[in-house]
């Protein structure tokens, strides 16, 4: 649970952490689970580096993942930011090659929807290793705006639309150990610069219960323009646990399951 101060950061900054969520064990096997989902993908060939390997549907997959979605530490905390009754849209997993370029889901108009992302880096990482870094407050829409020049980099790396490289952006460098978690806006401005190849990280996207005509709306549109996003796994419609599958619910109520 987070406190009232916490649940402030979030709210001013866009992005909350929180330290040793999980313990040694409880991250051996994720470990365990992550590297086993990934070997599968890729039938079982050798990770070459060359290029980021994701995966959708990535906790759903396994039962101890699908746990952490459920667990206390995870859910009390989506439920305080979010409310009641949230929405699961998906869980993805990656081993990132190359930096990742300044980027946010909006271009700075109002959120139909507030979403969070709650991202999980398995190996430790630095300013100088890949770890994640966020622009505090670039969720908020006046702020995003002025932001919008860094899509330049984005599509071209040795674009300087504010003078500086990606890399010398001001910015809160997510410096992380295993075992930390970061819940985060989606909106929020965030990159990635000087990680070794193959470097771990695995999200949850989730939204707050669309409950207006205008944003079921939204999702039907979204869901339109995905093959992912959306579209709950089985394991989460089927599942015998009422946190699990109460996450789904709603897309069995509006006829998109």
């Amino acid at each position: 649970m987070l406190t009232e101060e916490q649940v402030a950061h979030f709210r001013a900054f866009g992005f909350v952490v929180q330290r040793q969520l999980f313990s040694p064990e409880e991250m051996n096997a994720v470990y365990r689970d992550f590297d086993d989902v990934m070997v599968e993908e890729r039938k079982g060939e050798p990770f070459t580096g060359q290029k980021t390997q994701s995966v959708l549907w990535f906790m759903e997959r396994r039962p101890f993942l699908t746990s952490l979605a459920e667990d206390d530490r995870i859910y009390r905390v989506v439920e305080q930011l979010l409310g009641p009754d949230f929405l699961w849209v998906l869980s993805d997993a990656h081993l990132f090659v190359g930096d990742t370029e300044w980027h946010s889901a909006t271009d700075g108009t109002l959120p139909v929807l507030d979403h969070v992302k709650v991202v999980i880096y398995p190996d430790p990482l630095t300013s100088d290793t890949g770890c994640l870094r966020v622009i505090p407050g670039s969720h908020l829409p006046e702020y995003q705006q002025h932001l919008n020049p860094l899509k330049e980099q984005f599509g071209d790396a040795s674009k300087r639309p504010f003078g500086v490289t990606g890399a010398e952006v001001p910015a809160y460098a997510f410096e992380s150990r295993p075992g930390d978690v970061i819940f985060a806006s989606e909106n929020l401005w965030h990159a990635s610069f000087g990680g070794r190849p193959g470097r771990r990280m695995f999200n949850i996207n989730i939204y707050e219960d669309p409950t207006t005509a205008e944003q079921v709306e939204y999702i039907r549109d979204l869901r339109q323009d995905s093959t992912a996003m959306f579209y709950p796994h089985e394991s989460f419609l089927n599942s015998d646990r009422p946190r699990i599958r109460g996450m789904v619910q709603r897309y069995v109520d509006l006829g998109l399951a």
